[in-house]
Protein backbone atom coordinates (compact mmCIF):
# COMPACT_ATOMS: atom_id res chain seq x y z
CA UNK A 1 0.00 0.00 0.00
CA UNK A 2 2.70 2.19 0.81
CA UNK A 3 4.64 1.91 -2.71
CA UNK A 4 1.53 2.89 -4.28
CA UNK A 5 0.77 5.48 -2.50
CA UNK A 6 3.81 6.65 -3.78
CA UNK A 7 3.46 5.80 -7.11
CA UNK A 8 0.43 8.19 -7.38
CA UNK A 9 1.89 10.77 -5.50
CA UNK A 10 4.93 10.72 -8.14
CA UNK A 11 1.94 10.21 -11.44
CA UNK A 12 -0.03 13.01 -10.03
CA UNK A 13 1.95 16.33 -10.84
CA UNK A 14 2.31 14.55 -14.66
CA UNK A 15 -1.17 14.20 -15.56
CA UNK A 16 -2.53 17.66 -16.34
CA UNK A 17 0.47 17.64 -19.00
CA UNK A 18 -0.44 14.58 -21.16
CA UNK A 19 -3.10 14.67 -23.51
CA UNK A 20 -3.19 11.17 -24.49
CA UNK A 21 -3.43 7.97 -22.04
CA UNK A 22 0.11 7.39 -22.90
CA UNK A 23 1.24 10.39 -20.93
CA UNK A 24 1.40 7.33 -18.20
CA UNK A 25 4.00 5.62 -20.45
CA UNK A 26 6.33 9.03 -20.40
CA UNK A 27 6.72 8.80 -16.97
CA UNK A 28 7.14 4.92 -16.40
CA UNK A 29 9.85 5.35 -19.08
CA UNK A 30 11.66 8.26 -18.08
CA UNK A 31 13.68 6.94 -14.85
CA UNK A 32 14.43 3.51 -17.72
CA UNK A 33 16.02 5.61 -20.10
CA UNK A 34 17.51 7.78 -18.15
CA UNK A 35 20.89 8.99 -19.03
CA UNK A 36 24.25 9.68 -16.63
CA UNK A 37 25.43 13.14 -17.11
CA UNK A 38 28.33 13.48 -19.27
CA UNK A 39 30.25 16.70 -20.69
CA UNK A 40 28.85 18.12 -23.87
CA UNK A 41 30.14 16.28 -27.37
CA UNK A 42 32.73 18.32 -29.90
CA UNK A 43 31.68 19.78 -33.03
CA UNK A 44 33.51 17.90 -36.20
CA UNK A 45 32.40 18.78 -39.44
CA UNK A 46 30.00 21.19 -40.41
CA UNK A 47 27.56 19.25 -42.61
CA UNK A 48 25.11 22.62 -43.11
CA UNK A 49 25.21 25.99 -42.32
CA UNK A 50 21.98 27.94 -43.23
CA UNK A 51 20.95 31.79 -42.50
CA UNK A 52 17.60 31.32 -44.36
CA UNK A 53 18.42 34.04 -47.12
CA UNK A 54 18.97 33.76 -50.63
CA UNK A 55 16.16 31.92 -51.18
CA UNK A 56 12.93 33.20 -53.41
CA UNK A 57 10.31 31.78 -51.35
CA UNK A 58 9.92 28.64 -48.98
CA UNK A 59 7.29 26.38 -50.00
CA UNK A 60 6.44 22.78 -49.69
CA UNK A 61 8.26 22.11 -52.99
CA UNK A 62 11.93 20.38 -52.30
CA UNK A 63 14.87 22.88 -53.17
CA UNK A 64 18.43 22.91 -52.49
CA UNK A 65 19.27 24.04 -49.20
CA UNK A 66 22.90 25.65 -48.48
CA UNK A 67 25.26 22.16 -48.21
CA UNK A 68 25.52 19.66 -51.23
CA UNK A 69 23.07 16.72 -50.43
CA UNK A 70 20.74 18.57 -48.48
CA UNK A 71 17.30 19.67 -49.64
CA UNK A 72 14.71 22.37 -47.42
CA UNK A 73 11.33 22.34 -47.67
CA UNK A 74 7.78 23.77 -45.53
CA UNK A 75 5.78 21.15 -43.81
CA UNK A 76 3.39 23.34 -42.45
CA UNK A 77 1.97 26.96 -42.26
CA UNK A 78 4.06 29.89 -43.95
CA UNK A 79 7.53 30.88 -43.60
CA UNK A 80 8.54 34.15 -44.81
CA UNK A 81 11.85 35.50 -44.76
CA UNK A 82 13.21 38.50 -42.45
CA UNK A 83 16.45 41.07 -42.07
CA UNK A 84 17.77 38.47 -39.62
CA UNK A 85 16.58 35.29 -40.66
CA UNK A 86 12.93 33.23 -41.70
CA UNK A 87 10.26 33.83 -39.82
CA UNK A 88 6.92 31.27 -39.04
CA UNK A 89 3.50 32.45 -39.63
CA UNK A 90 0.50 30.63 -38.03
CA UNK A 91 -3.41 31.15 -39.13
CA UNK A 92 -4.66 27.51 -38.27
CA UNK A 93 -4.45 24.09 -38.38
CA UNK A 94 -1.27 22.54 -37.96
CA UNK A 95 1.68 24.47 -35.79
CA UNK A 96 4.69 25.91 -38.04
CA UNK A 97 7.10 23.08 -39.41
CA UNK A 98 10.09 23.92 -41.66
CA UNK A 99 12.16 20.64 -42.78
CA UNK A 100 16.07 20.23 -43.64
CA UNK A 101 16.54 16.76 -45.36
CA UNK A 102 20.08 14.95 -45.72
CA UNK A 103 21.65 12.07 -44.05
CA UNK A 104 23.19 12.23 -41.05
CA UNK A 105 23.91 10.64 -37.53
CA UNK A 106 25.86 11.74 -34.90
CA UNK A 107 25.28 14.93 -34.89
CA UNK A 108 24.99 18.60 -33.04
CA UNK A 109 22.37 20.94 -33.98
CA UNK A 110 21.95 24.88 -33.36
CA UNK A 111 20.00 27.20 -34.17
CA UNK A 112 18.84 30.67 -32.85
CA UNK A 113 14.95 31.57 -32.13
CA UNK A 114 12.95 34.11 -30.55
CA UNK A 115 9.05 34.80 -30.09
CA UNK A 116 6.57 36.69 -29.74
CA UNK A 117 4.10 36.42 -26.95
CA UNK A 118 0.45 36.58 -28.32
CA UNK A 119 -2.55 35.78 -26.26
CA UNK A 120 -4.40 32.83 -27.18
CA UNK A 121 -1.28 31.70 -29.11
CA UNK A 122 1.13 29.45 -27.82
CA UNK A 123 5.00 29.76 -27.83
CA UNK A 124 7.69 26.97 -28.12
CA UNK A 125 10.79 26.12 -30.62
CA UNK A 126 11.30 22.30 -31.31
CA UNK A 127 13.89 20.59 -32.76
CA UNK A 128 13.47 17.23 -34.07
CA UNK A 129 15.52 14.40 -36.09
CA UNK A 130 13.93 11.41 -37.86
CA UNK A 131 14.26 7.94 -40.03
CA UNK A 132 10.75 7.39 -42.09
CA UNK A 133 12.01 4.80 -43.71
CA UNK A 134 13.61 2.90 -40.61
CA UNK A 135 11.02 4.59 -38.22
CA UNK A 136 7.73 5.98 -40.05
CA UNK A 137 5.67 8.74 -38.88
CA UNK A 138 7.79 9.52 -35.89
CA UNK A 139 10.36 12.00 -34.20
CA UNK A 140 12.81 9.78 -33.10
CA UNK A 141 14.17 12.67 -31.02
CA UNK A 142 13.17 16.11 -30.27
CA UNK A 143 13.84 18.72 -27.81
CA UNK A 144 11.29 21.14 -26.88
CA UNK A 145 12.20 25.03 -25.45
CA UNK A 146 8.58 25.20 -24.36
CA UNK A 147 7.16 28.53 -23.15
CA UNK A 148 3.41 27.32 -22.76
CA UNK A 149 2.35 24.39 -25.29
CA UNK A 150 -0.19 22.43 -23.00
CA UNK A 151 0.41 19.04 -24.53
CA UNK A 152 4.11 19.12 -23.31
CA UNK A 153 5.48 19.96 -19.77
CA UNK A 154 5.98 23.72 -19.92
CA UNK A 155 9.54 24.06 -19.80
CA UNK A 156 12.66 22.40 -21.45
CA UNK A 157 11.79 18.57 -22.80
CA UNK A 158 13.36 15.89 -24.37
CA UNK A 159 11.27 12.90 -25.91
CA UNK A 160 10.87 10.04 -28.27
CA UNK A 161 7.28 10.46 -29.98
CA UNK A 162 5.33 8.36 -32.04
CA UNK A 163 3.05 10.83 -34.53
CA UNK A 164 -0.44 10.40 -33.07
CA UNK A 165 0.60 8.01 -30.70
CA UNK A 166 2.61 7.78 -27.33
CA UNK A 167 5.24 10.48 -26.07
CA UNK A 168 8.04 9.03 -24.13
CA UNK A 169 9.88 11.90 -22.06
CA UNK A 170 13.54 11.23 -21.58
CA UNK A 171 14.53 14.62 -19.67
CA UNK A 172 12.58 17.06 -18.37
CA UNK A 173 13.49 20.86 -16.30
CA UNK A 174 11.65 23.20 -15.67
CA UNK A 175 12.75 26.27 -17.70
CA UNK A 176 11.25 29.67 -18.97
CA UNK A 177 12.15 31.36 -22.13
CA UNK A 178 12.34 35.32 -22.14
CA UNK A 179 9.79 36.68 -24.95
CA UNK A 180 11.84 39.16 -27.74
CA UNK A 181 15.18 37.40 -26.85
CA UNK A 182 17.33 35.31 -28.94
CA UNK A 183 17.66 32.01 -28.18
CA UNK A 184 19.87 29.39 -29.08
CA UNK A 185 18.56 26.32 -28.62
CA UNK A 186 21.23 23.13 -29.27
CA UNK A 187 20.27 19.15 -29.46
CA UNK A 188 23.46 16.61 -29.91
CA UNK A 189 22.79 12.96 -30.13
CA UNK A 190 25.37 10.55 -29.82
CA UNK A 191 24.59 6.67 -29.87
CA UNK A 192 21.41 5.95 -27.98
CA UNK A 193 21.97 9.47 -26.06
CA UNK A 194 21.05 13.18 -26.46
CA UNK A 195 21.32 16.55 -24.02
CA UNK A 196 19.98 19.54 -25.06
CA UNK A 197 21.11 23.63 -23.62
CA UNK A 198 19.43 26.48 -24.01
CA UNK A 199 19.21 29.30 -21.92
CA UNK A 200 21.46 28.35 -19.03
CA UNK A 201 19.10 24.89 -18.99
CA UNK A 202 20.45 21.41 -19.83
CA UNK A 203 18.26 18.41 -20.46
CA UNK A 204 19.53 14.81 -21.03
CA UNK A 205 18.24 11.46 -21.59
CA UNK A 206 18.76 8.02 -23.48
CA UNK A 207 16.55 5.81 -26.11
CA UNK A 208 17.14 3.24 -28.16
CA UNK A 209 15.68 4.96 -31.43
CA UNK A 210 18.04 8.10 -30.67
CA UNK A 211 21.18 5.82 -32.12
CA UNK A 212 19.11 5.43 -35.73
CA UNK A 213 20.49 6.64 -38.84
CA UNK A 214 18.78 10.40 -39.30
CA UNK A 215 17.51 11.89 -42.67
CA UNK A 216 15.46 14.57 -41.50
CA UNK A 217 15.78 17.51 -39.11
CA UNK A 218 12.01 19.32 -37.91
CA UNK A 219 12.41 22.86 -37.00
CA UNK A 220 9.18 23.76 -35.54
CA UNK A 221 7.76 26.64 -33.52
CA UNK A 222 4.66 27.63 -32.28
CA UNK A 223 1.27 29.29 -32.94
CA UNK A 224 2.79 32.98 -31.84
CA UNK A 225 5.19 35.00 -34.41
CA UNK A 226 8.45 33.39 -33.99
CA UNK A 227 11.83 33.94 -35.74
CA UNK A 228 14.99 31.32 -36.43
CA UNK A 229 18.28 32.15 -37.37
CA UNK A 230 22.01 30.70 -37.77
CA UNK A 231 20.82 26.79 -37.79
CA UNK A 232 23.94 24.82 -37.90
CA UNK A 233 24.26 20.87 -38.07
CA UNK A 234 27.63 19.57 -37.31
CA UNK A 235 29.15 15.80 -37.08
CA UNK A 236 29.98 14.85 -33.60
CA UNK A 237 33.83 15.08 -33.84
CA UNK A 238 35.16 11.38 -32.76
CA UNK A 239 37.69 11.15 -30.30
CA UNK A 240 41.33 9.57 -31.43
CA UNK A 241 41.44 5.70 -31.33
CA UNK A 242 44.11 4.82 -28.40
CA UNK A 243 47.63 4.20 -29.70
CA UNK A 244 48.00 0.79 -30.66
CA UNK A 245 44.88 0.19 -30.99
CA UNK A 246 43.71 -2.67 -33.86
CA UNK A 247 41.28 -4.78 -34.91
CA UNK A 248 41.19 -8.33 -32.76
CA UNK A 249 43.14 -11.09 -34.67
Amino acid sequence: MRSAFFLRSWLRPWRANTALASGLAVCATSAVFAAEPAPAAEKGELLLQDDFKGYAAFTKERQPAKAPGWVVRVAHATWEPTAEGVRSVWTSGHNPVLVYEGNFGDVIVEVDFRYTAEPGRWAACRVSASNGQLDPRAYAVSAWANVDNLARGRGFVLENEVWGGYIIRTGYTKAQFAPDTWHTLRLEVVGDTARADCAGFTVRGRHEKYGLPKTSLWLGTGQSAHELRNLRIYAVKRAPEPAGAGPVK
